[in-house]
C-alpha cells in the first residue's frame, strides 16, 4: 500500500498521490480549482485519477488501489498516442 501513496499521480505536477491527498485535505477549493493546486496546469490529461481522489478524500476514504489503476489506465492511454 505505501508504493501505492508513492505513486506519480501527474506528470504535470510531479506530485504524489498522498501529496495530492494532503492539498486536497487543506483546502476547500471546487474541484477545479482544486486540480490546479496539485497540477500547476490547466490539462485534463489526469483528470479521472485526480477527480477520484478528490472525491475519495471529500467522502473520508480513500481506495488506492482504484486510484493506482486509473494512473495506469491514464498512462497507457498517453504511451498509445505518443
Amino acid at each position: 500500500m505505501e508504493n501505492l501513496k508513492e505513486k506519480q499521480i501527474c506528470e504535470c505536477g510531479e506530485v504524489t498521490v498522498s501529496q495530492a491527498i494532503e492539498i486536497f485535505k487543506k483546502t476547500d477549493l471546487p474541484y477545479k480549482k482544486a486540480k490546479k493546486l496539485v497540477t500547476g496546469c490547466n490539462q485534463t490529461c489526469c483528470r479521472r485519477p485526480l477527480m477520484a481522489l478528490f472525491n475519495m478524500v471529500d467522502f473520508g476514504e480513500i481506495d488506492y488501489q482504484e486510484i493506482a489503476f486509473l494512473i495506469d489506465a491514464k498512462n497507457d492511454r498517453l504511451n498509445d498516442n505518443d
